[in-house]
């Protein structure tokens, strides 16, 4: 028997064994028209995907339709029909998808993260959180997931939840400085700084090239008082930028300075922005402190005054035109301005310690000795007025002293 001859043999006893078990003609029309409608669903919905990624929301939610008509087994059309509604601003047409999804049997972490985005955006926090730890619990992989549950907890006023959370997961996703930023700024927000700026760090070098993550570094280490690694990072930034921009960053840069003794670098970065920015009163209220220290008083009390009309009554920016005036020999001005400081603010410590140079130099040494001791009371601590003090102590009747 030739090799033709026991083939065909072959393939009839196969015929005979398996008949029996061989679809009908309309079963094997059902399966071949079943398994064409999957095909063109998966056609569809690589379409839809296209389209999404072209921000084409509305044939999205057209073509990803026709897809889940012909297949409604896949969750991810649910999904991407769901995400193109919320980009349309149409949340209640998302969150029919995604009912829909669940009640053709459809459940994957995806579909719990939109349910979550939906709930979100109702301000329905706690339900969200829910549907974030759920989508993370089916797949732990996924960041998106742990930065959506640790915001909404941070909504909720729950931050130490929020930053466990992402501590406990920043080690799984070291390429990704995602968690590391977000986590460095929910430290700061519990007012950690330095715990702010050593996640914040990581992220850093994780994400070298981001000038926004070196900012917001360099701004934490002026919180936490670290200010040449804050100058480090800040002054870099400013190069890049043109007199009217990164508002923030020279302020940062002039608080530094102004903490580091060195006032003139402080009013070089501020004076032109400055001018170009006479709302920025926080900006204004540095340069005047700065102007003051380099005794320019004609810009630190154009810079104060400005300060002034924008915050009234603030008690620092008082205090900076009181100390103009003190510069500008107007003492009984500069007086009238700290006792009605003072009035607001008695506990004020600089306020009292200006009033005694105000004082001493109208010479009138014990109501000054008198507002020093004040200060001290307040705070025990208060270097300006330990000083002051010094000198009277030396020049006093050695009888009284001895006293």
């Amino acid at each position: 028997m030739n090799q033709l001859s026991q083939c065909l043999i072959a393939g009839a006893a196969t015929v005979i064994l398996s008949g029996c078990h061989s679809p009908s003609h309309p079963e094997a029309k059902r399966l071949a028209e079943q398994r064409w409608r999957e095909a063109r669903a998966g056609v569809k919905l690589q379409l839809a995907r296209q389209q999404y990624d072209g921000g084409q929301f509305d044939d999205v939610v057209r073509t990803v339709s026709e897809s889940i008509a012909l297949d409604p087994t896949r969750s991810e059309a649910f999904v991407l029909l769901a995400r193109s509604n919320l980009e349309l601003s149409k949340p209640a047409s998302a969150e029919q998808a995604i009912e829909a999804a669940r009640r053709s049997g459809l459940d994957s972490a995806d579909l719990h993260y939109i349910r979550g985005v939906i709930l979100e955006q109702r301000n329905q926090h706690t339900g969200a959180v829910d549907e974030y730890a759920q989508a993370r619990a089916m797949n732990s992989d996924n960041v998106d997931y742990i930065v959506a549950q640790a915001e909404c907890l941070v909504v909720l006023n729950r931050p130490e939840e929020a930053l466990i959370l992402l501590d406990e997961n920043m080690h799984r996703f070291d390429a990704d400085g995602t968690i590391a930023v977000l986590a460095g700024r929910v430290a700061a927000l519990l007012g950690n700084w330095e715990g702010a700026a050593r996640r914040l760090g990581q992220a850093v070098s994780i994400l070298g090239d981001s000038p926004i993550v070196a900012e917001e570094l360099g701004l934490l280490l002026v919180r936490a008082g670290r200010c040449e690694e804050a100058l480090a990072l800040l002054r870099p930034l400013i190069e890049a930028a043109g007199e009217s921009e990164a508002a923030a960053v020279r302020r940062g840069i002039a608080t530094c300075a102004l903490t580091l003794g060195d006032p003139t670098s402080a009013k070089a970065v501020l004076i032109d922005y400055a001018r170009l920015h006479p709302e920025d009163g926080s900006a204004q209220l540095l340069l005047a402190e700065a102007a003051l220290e380099t005794n320019d008083l004609l810009t630190a009390a154009r810079a104060a005054d400005l300060a002034e009309q924008l915050s009234p009554g603030r008690g620092d920016i008082a205090l900076v035109r009181a100390a103009v005036l003190w510069r500008r020999s107007a003492y009984t001005a500069a007086a009238d301005a700290l006792y009605a400081l003072l009035e607001k603010e008695p506990a004020n410590v600089e306020a009292y310690c200006l009033l005694a140079e105000v004082l001493r130099a109208q010479d009138q040494d014990d109501a000054a000795k008198d507002c020093l001791e004040r200060a001290l009371r307040i705070n025990p601590s208060c270097i300006w007025a330990r000083h002051a003090l010094v000198p009277q102590a030396e020049t006093a009747d050695p009888a009284v002293v001895s006293d």
